[in-house]
Formats: C-alpha cells, sequence, structure tokens
C-alpha cells in the first residue's frame, strides 16, 4: 500500500475514535437521543473496523525495514497473547454453560444472530477484524447482545497495542463502555467482567481495580473450564504496577 494511502487511513482512524468519543460525551450530556446515539455509535464503530484492518493490511504488505523496533515487536506479541487469552476463554465458555447469545432477547432475526455469533467465534484467534465485523453485524439487529458487545469491546481494547498513547486512551474508553455496558444487559455474564479485569492489569496497570474485577468475574460462575484459567490470571497479580509472569494466556496456547 502507498505510505501517503496509510498515512490518510491513520489520520481517518483518529477522526472516527474522536468522533466517538465526543459521541459519548453528547450521550452524557443529554444532547443526542438513544435511538440516534445507537445509529451514529455503530456506523462510526463499523468504518473504525473496515478502517482498522485496510490499516493491518497495508502494513502487511510494506517493505520490512532495516531496523526492527523492539518496543513494537513486543507489543504486537502482546495482542497475540491477549488474543489468545480471549479466544481460550471463549472456547472453555462455549463448552461449558451458555452464552448470552444463545437465548436471543429483543432481535429480530434470532436466526442469523446466531449464525454471525457462530462466525465470530470460529474467527477470534485467526481473523479478530472479521470476528469483530460479525459482532459489529450482531449489534446492528440486537443492539443488547451481551457477547456481541462483549467481543466488540474487548477485540477493540487489542487494537490499542500499535496506537499511539492517546489514540490507545480514547480506544480503549471507549472499549471499555462496550464492557460494561455488556454488564448491564446481562449482570450474570462473567467474561466482561473478565476482560475489564485484564485492562486493569495489563493495559492500565491498575492491580487493585484488576483484583476486585477478577473477583466480580469468580463470583459470577464462571464455567469449570474458565474458572482455573481465571484464578491463575488472579494469583498472579501484586502489588507491583503489573504482573510480570503466569499470564492464564499462555495456557490456551500449550
Amino acid at each position: 500500500m502507498d505510505p501517503d494511502r496509510l498515512a490518510e487511513l491513520e489520520d481517518e482512524r483518529r477522526f472516527l475514535l474522536r468522533s466517538l468519543a465526543d459521541l459519548e460525551l453528547e450521550r452524557e450530556a443529554g444532547d443526542v437521543e438513544a435511538t440516534d446515539y445507537q445509529v451514529l455509535r455503530d456506523g462510526y464503530t463499523a468504518r473504525a473496523a473496515g478502517v482498522l484492518r485496510s490499516i493491518e493490511h497495508g502494513q502487511a504488505v510494506l517493505p520490512p525495514r532495516a531496523r526492527r523496533s523492539w518496543p513494537r515487536l513486543i507489543g504486537a506479541a502482546a495482542a497475540v497473547v491477549l488474543i489468545a487469552l480471549g479466544t481460550g476463554w471463549l472456547v472453555a465458555r462455549s463448552s461449558g454453560q451458555r452464552l448470552p447469545g444463545d437465548t436471543i432477547t429483543g432481535g429480530t432475526s434470532p436466526d442469523q444472530v446466531a449464525v454471525l455469533l457462530s462466525e465470530a467465534r470460529s474467527l477470534l484467534g485467526a481473523d479478530p477484524a472479521g470476528a469483530s465485523q460479525r459482532y459489529l453485524a450482531v449489534l446492528s439487529i440486537d443492539p443488547d447482545n451481551a457477547e456481541a458487545r462483549t467481543y466488540t469491546g474487548w477485540l477493540l481494547a487489542i487494537s490499542t497495542q500499535n496506537q499511539s498513547a492517546t489514540d490507545a486512551a480514547a480506544t480503549l474508553a471507549i472499549a471499555k463502555k462496550d464492557l460494561e455496558r455488556a454488564i448491564e444487559v446481562d449482570p450474570t455474564f462473567a467474561d466482561p467482567r473478565c476482560f475489564l479485569a485484564v485492562i486493569a492489569a495489563r493495559f492500565e496497570h491498575d492491580t487493585a481495580t484488576a483484583k476486585v474485577r477478577a473477583a466480580e468475574c469468580l463470583a459470577n460462575n464462571p464455567p469449570s473450564e474458565m474458572r482455573g484459567m481465571i484464578e491463575s490470571f488472579a494469583g498472579s497479580l501484586t502489588d507491583t504496577s503489573t504482573p510480570a509472569t503466569s499470564d492464564p494466556a499462555t495456557t490456551t496456547t500449550g
């Protein structure tokens, strides 16, 4: 991809993230109707997902640089680990108790939603952008689908790995709102609480909040296949800024 085109996409991504942040402020101030907010938010998010995918493709076809940036490589590796974590928890959840999406409430097309959720789950590890598009499609049909809201937020959080500090902060704020919304929709669904724990520990270096979120996750009866992973993660949290070892994600890839 032409470097100039890649720069244009980066600018568009920043614009869309700012637009999403501004939209949240308008909603909190009561300046936008709920229906308009949902339509605008889903539109911005879908466009952002498409732009992110184009950026990833463009970066992949650029000629390799002579010097390798170790912080960037570490960030990319962390993204892989975090995707593995999400995939592992979803596989465990799918093989255990019901996911919120398995029973659709308020959706106009439950069969279509079920197909999209199934496709999203299968793509989560290998094609996060494709999974995100499916989850966004679910939200366009059933805005209160807790699984789609959860994993849309989680995939947004993962996407911050290669963003600037300013962009990452804006994206992470949106991701956390998705996860909090999933909790509002289904307070018994453990996954968003689990992911908020990981975000607090790995992204925000807030061990105290991570411990609280991990405890909430465990208190909401995650499947037995997930529980050991979560307990290992919670046990790795120390009073330092971020846990350095015993990452639960490593248990999903071995």
